[in-house]
């Protein structure tokens, strides 16, 4: 075993090389914190005299250690001007230092990595630990040791800010969200200010055109801090001049790093591009303003995904005095990497939406019929559909009906995007094929509910992408059917919200009719429900996303926006969309509010004739009669034929007595109901046929003939347009 005084030796040499050669600084304080050594990588610290080397402690006796008399060495001193370790300009705050050191030497605990400024003034960024040296189990002096963490700092930094750019802008779907959130990530975190400008095409979810980046039109979509003069201009379009450094940056698509931008200078562009060739213009572009001119420093990094080019941000450091370098440069152009992904996809994103709200557009009525027997209006809201392809599924329509009558139809399929409008466009084209065949409301919502159940049992497109291979969704209706003559409602409901009913003195109350399941599940039965209204009330069919919140407390809300008996309909339907939709619902809102109206007596009549052939003569003459009395005898000759014609079909197959009635509306209706089920047929007769010409010549001289069915037998119905004058 080595001896006592030979370990002492050991350690001090152990010690000498160690405190010597240390790439770290270290730095011994005495008890009153004033420096007592500090080696070669301390000495470079501002602020650390060239002298702190310190002295040795003595003869190979460490500090506290006895001597040989077993007396003490006593603690150990700075020399006289010393600095204080508040003075040592290692770090930025020494009042920071000296608190640290003071609480190391009064507990007696080490403290480890705490971060501190560097003194300098250049931003660096130190770790700091202390260490007591005892003596005797007590402090008598403190080591620091300061490690310049300011590169690895810098590499966390970088990461931290790329995680937040993916985080802020990977899940964003919008245009200008993404530019927004680009702007926010990079200030303060690496430039003063931000501008972000993204090409005009690129909102509307197109492609950049090729061409001059001179005549590329970009659009302002956010500065960053707001408060930044720049900020007013945002939404406005902007165009680079020839040969600015935008310009170019925009041309060859390679980022640039520009020192003192507000002045002519060189086109600085990532490491194999800096110094290529001067620029002629200097980098304040449109728009630029403050920032241009107070900046002592720019990035200009395009925004490119897909070999599609996206936009431009730029980026300026004008109130820290450190300027960009190089490092930043790349840490620019990879964020703006990043958000150009998420632009890319928000553009794709739009470009889908558009296509689908095209789509379900297309497969909407463009605007209302007129009728006699009602007073419509509409409220028609698309939904924004956060993270999906957008276009709802909710669709209205308003249907002339023989006799005068209208239907009115609501209806919503779940889900959003190409799918829902396409299952939207083919119930509707259904509901409309119905309808022209006068099927009762409660045998097309069983048809209807048929053909969804069929649509969903439809195996999928073997050669689509499998994500898009989705079941057909399912769908809820309304389909109500009002009779002027009558003035009574029939409806029936296929899982849809009940509609309500606002009365001519201003009271409403929701209709009380049987809700059916939701259409798809094949085996669904509707009930039909029957309301005799008074003339003036008002029928109100809507979607839930009229209901933003919850229906007992949304309902009551649109309940009163319609209860006004003396306001015009549209403008009541308006006045709802304002009061209970925010600006951009995620759900699609329909709302279709009829006022009833009765038609005047004077312009129906009905007559029962018996089955005989004396009931053409008595039917000729009350045509030429009452079309007389309504000034229309350019109309008697061709109605005569056609009364006579449907009469004497039903007087030669129809047994029982036989209904005549003529409507004068928009047009002239005539009908004839007898108590058979068989349906006629429209025949071309040949040269040799003695007959099968009548519905034939009905065809000709009406605009529009049909049949429908009751439970009492049919009416085949007829209708003429009126002359003008």
């Amino acid at each position: 075993m080595a001896s006592a005084p030979l370990d002492g030796r050991l350690d001090a040499l152990l010690l000498g090389v160690l405190f010597s050669q240390a790439r770290s600084a270290l730095l011994v304080f005495d008890a009153d914190l004033r420096l007592l050594r500090a080696n070669a990588s301390a000495r470079r610290l501002p602020g650390v005299p060239e002298e702190a080397e310190g002295m040795p402690a003595g003869d190979g006796e460490t500090v506290g250690e006895k001597s040989a008399e077993g007396a003490e060495h006593p603690a150990p001193a700075a020399p006289a001007g010393a600095p204080a370790a508040r003075d040592v300009g290692a770090v930025a705050d020494g009042a920071e230092l000296e608190r640290l050191l003071r609480h190391v030497l009064t507990t007696g605990d080490p403290v480890r990595n705490v971060r501190m400024a560097g003194g300098d003034g250049d931003q660096r960024v130190l770790s700091v630990s202390a260490y007591p040296l005892n003596d005797g189990g007590a402090p008598v002096a403190v080591l620091a040791h300061v490690r310049d963490i300011t590169d690895r700092r810098r590499s966390r930094d970088r990461l931290e800010l790329l995680y937040a750019a993916e985080a802020r802008t990977g899940a964003l779907l919008d245009v200008g969200r993404v530019a927004r959130e680009l702007a926010a990530v990079v200030v303060p975190a690496l430039a003063d200010t931000a501008v972000v400008d993204i090409v005009d095409t690129v909102w509307r979810g197109e492609d950049s055109a090729p061409g001059p980046a001179e005549e590329l039109a970009l659009r302002r979509a956010a500065v960053a801090p707001a408060a930044y003069p720049e900020g007013e201009s945002v939404g406005t379009l902007v165009r680079y001049p020839y040969a600015s450094p935008q310009s170019s940056a925009l041309t060859d698509l390679r980022p640039r790093l520009l020192q003192d931008p507000g002045r002519a200078g060189p086109a600085n562009g990532a490491a194999p591009d800096r110094g290529r060739a001067p620029e002629p213009e200097p980098a304040d572009g449109p728009g630029a303003g403050a920032a241009g001119e107070d900046a002592h420093s720019l990035i200009l990094a395009p925004l490119l995904a897909r070999g599609t080019l996206l936009g431009l941000v730029s980026l300026y450091r004008s109130a820290r005095p450190v300027h960009f370098d190089d490092a930043d440069l790349r840490l620019a152009t990879e964020v703006a990497d990043v958000a150009a992904v998420s632009l890319d996809n928000a553009r794709r994103q739009t470009r889908t939406h558009a296509a689908a709200s095209a789509l379900q557009r297309s497969m909407l009525p463009v605007q209302l019929p007129e009728s006699a027997a009602i007073e419509s209006g509409l409220a028609y809201v698309p939904g924004t559909y956060p993270g999906t392809a957008g276009a709802g599924g909710d669709w209205f329509d308003v249907i002339a009906l023989s006799g005068a009558r209208v239907a009115l139809v609501v209806g919503d399929v779940t889900g959003s995007g190409l799918h829902a409008a396409a299952t939207m466009g083919r119930l509707r084209s259904a509901i409309g094929t119905m309808a022209d065949l006068d099927v009762p409301p409660d045998e097309l919502l069983t048809h209807l509910d048929a053909l969804v159940a069929r649509l969903m049992d439809e195996p999928p497109d073997p050669f689509a992408d499998p994500r898009r291979n989705r079941r057909p969704p399912a769908a809820t209706c309304v389909y109500a059917v009002y009779d002027p003559i009558a003035v009574r409602v029939t409806l029936a409901l296929a899982g849809h919200p009940p509609p309500f009913v606002v009365r001519a003195d201003g009271g409403t109350e929701v209709v009380d009719a049987a809700t059916g399941p939701a259409l798809g599940g094949g085996d669904g039965t509707f009930e039909k429900a029957e309301l005799d209204l008074p003339e003036g009330s008002l029928l109100a069919l809507y979607t839930n996303g009229m209901l933003p919140g919850p229906p007992e407390k949304s309902l009551p809300r649109l309940r009163r926006a319609l209860a006004d008996p003396q306001r015009p309909v549209q403008d009541m339907c308006d006045a709802a969309v304002r009061d209970l939709l925010p600006a951009r619902p995620n759900d699609d809102a329909v709302l279709l509010a009829a006022r009833l109206r009765a038609l005047p007596p004077d312009d129906v009549v009905s007559v029962r004739l018996e089955a005989a052939p004396s009931a053409l003569s008595d039917a000729r003459d009350l045509v030429r009669r009452r079309l007389t009395g309504w000034g229309l005898q350019e109309l008697t000759l061709p109605t005569e034929l056609i009364v006579s014609e449907l009469l004497a079909n039903a007087v030669q197959h129809a047994p029982g007595r036989i209904g005549l009635k003529l409507i004068r509306q928009s047009v002239l209706i005539c009908e004839v109901s007898d108590t058979s089920h068989a349906a006629p047929h429209l025949r071309h007769a040949t040269s040799n046929d003695e007959g099968g010409r009548g519905l034939f010549l009905v065809a000709q001289l009406s605009h529009r003939w049909g049949v429908r069915y009751g439970a009492g037998g049919k009416v085949v119905w007829t209708e003429q347009e009126i002359p003008r004058s």
